[in-house]
């Protein structure tokens, strides 16, 4: 089956339309159609947590939730037979019969396009409008579907460009996703300025140093600006060095003398003391390699819980991860390798010997890529 933009705009569109008709499995028989033609959408993994969110307000437990969400399919194929909802139809703003509900609910979401090409960020559309009141405004939401959300207008945000239709499709999110103005308001603010730095790390790959552009395209003001100048900088500095590495430890005596050896070996170094912190970290910065302890004090994460939510972000799938400790134990060393770690070190850590692993695993890293 061939891949179509157009196919997963339509099944997005028909899914939304079956979660706010209390639809849920047939909303995940087309999310499902959707993995089918990528595995990877990010809008169906972000509707996928709020179909199971719902069916878990319906009392489902997770687990049971997650499987009924697994086995979602749908009867027929979006376009067969059924003459009521071809995928085509989903698409125009049309006023037809079928359910009372179901056109309520479609002229909620199209009836109010944007006309600017971009919407004006210090007086939002979003903030004029009253918060979702929909059925589903009440049922609890986890955190992974605010997340979700989040991810739904980073893709949107990328390339500092709303258009109308998309304007159109955050509109209609908020309301599936139960989020108000101001939650709205919040996020879209941290996914702007996120994608502004991302947008001046592209720029300057490309050997442009004037960022003036990207601050209109992102719309940000002086105030924002100025909080992120050391963000900015960071972020230039790691640019220009031999590659970034992420560290975390929570011993701050470590950190220093470990940020040290790799700014002598031309290396540019961010550090954190958990694996919470390095998270937050990971929304603007994005290392070449990771270097991470594997013990941190109660009750923070440790090493190996980091690891694995550091690979579940689908652009360090491939990105080397070190891991350090200070106890010699092969239970330790094999659940590290069983995790797919890259390497092991143990403390206290040769300089020579951390540099030369560091620089051994990015270089076969750049090589994979360019093969890729």
């Amino acid at each position: 089956m061939n891949m179509s933009p157009k196919n997963i705009i339509d099944f997005l569109r028909l899914a939304d339309k079956e979660i706010k008709n209390s639809n849920l499995e047939t909303a995940m028989g087309y999310i499902n159609k959707i993995f089918e033609l990528e595995q990877k959408n990010v809008y169906a993994k972000a509707y996928k947590e709020r179909i199971i969110s719902l069916m878990e307000g319906q009392g489902l437990s997770r687990a049971d939730a997650e499987h009924k969400a697994a086995r979602s399919k749908l009867a027929e194929p979006p376009a067969a037979a059924n003459n009521e909802q071809p995928i085509p139809a989903a698409v125009e703003p049309e006023h037809p019969a079928p359910k009372p509900v179901a056109q309520q609910n479609t002229v909620a979401i199209k009836s109010e396009p944007v006309v600017a090409p971009i919407p004006v960020r210090e007086n939002p559309k979003q903030q004029q409008q009253p918060s979702p009141q929909g059925k589903y405004s009440q049922i609890r939401r986890s955190a992974a579907a605010s997340e979700a959300y989040k991810a739904l207008l980073m893709e949107i945000w990328k390339d500092g460009l709303v258009s109308p239709d998309e304007q159109s499709r955050i509109d209609s999110m908020r309301e599936t996703f139960a989020i108000t103005a101001e939650e709205h308001a919040v996020i879209e603010k941290d996914v702007r300025l996120t994608c502004y730095l991302h947008s001046i790390r592209d720029e300057w790959r490309k050997g442009i140093t004037d960022f003036s552009p990207q601050r209109r395209k992102f719309f940000i003001t002086d105030q924002e600006q100025l909080a992120l100048e050391p963000k900015v900088f960071q972020l230039l500095q790691s640019l220009q060095s031999n590659g970034s590495v992420l560290v975390l430890d929570d011993e701050d005596s470590f950190l220093n003398i470990i940020k040290g050896v790799l700014h002598d070996g031309g290396f540019y170094c961010f550090t954190s003391t958990t694996g919470e912190e390095g998270l937050q970290l990971l929304e603007t910065m994005t290392p070449d390699i990771v270097v991470c302890d594997i013990n941190f004090s109660k009750p923070n994460m440790s090493g190996f819980a980091f690891y694995e939510k550091f690979r579940s972000i689908d652009k360090f799938l491939t990105t080397p991860f070190i891991f350090l400790s200070g106890l010699d134990q092969d239970v330790l060393v094999r659940t590290g390798k069983k995790l797919g770690a890259d390497d092991y070190l143990f403390k206290p850590i040769d300089a020579e010997m951390l540099l030369a692993t560091i620089e051994g695993k990015l270089r076969r890293s750049r090589e994979l890529k360019r093969i890729l």
